[in-house]
């Protein structure tokens, strides 16, 4: 068995990353084709970068915490979005936003 070192390993990690991402992107535009049915909803999305609560979602899409709140969940249960951190700071990103 070959020995690798970090950067190999992490190189292979991150080329294994972008082959799992180009698989699933028709998946992907599928679900934002069902679930992205208002400019609102498509806003929210993009603004979805990992760094943001749900009070800093709603005022970057300059919509209300309660639309977003409602959102969410449905999108990460549905595989669009990912959840980062725990309650009362958890944050969120929408896959096309993930570091592959």
């Amino acid at each position: 068995m070959i020995k690798l070192t970090k950067n190999e390993d992490s190189a292979k990690l991150d080329l294994i990353a972008k082959l799992i991402y180009m698989q699933t992107r028709p998946r992907i535009e599928e679900l934002k084709s069902k679930f992205m049915t208002t400019t609102r909803h498509e806003r929210i999305y993009e603004v979805l970068n990992g760094e943001r609560t749900i009070k800093e979602i709603a005022q970057a899409a300059d919509c209300s915490v309660r639309l977003v709140e409602g959102l969410l969940p449905e999108w990460e249960r549905k595989g669009l979005i990912l959840s980062v951190g725990k309650t009362p700071n958890k944050k969120y990103v929408n896959i096309e936003n993930l570091e592959v």
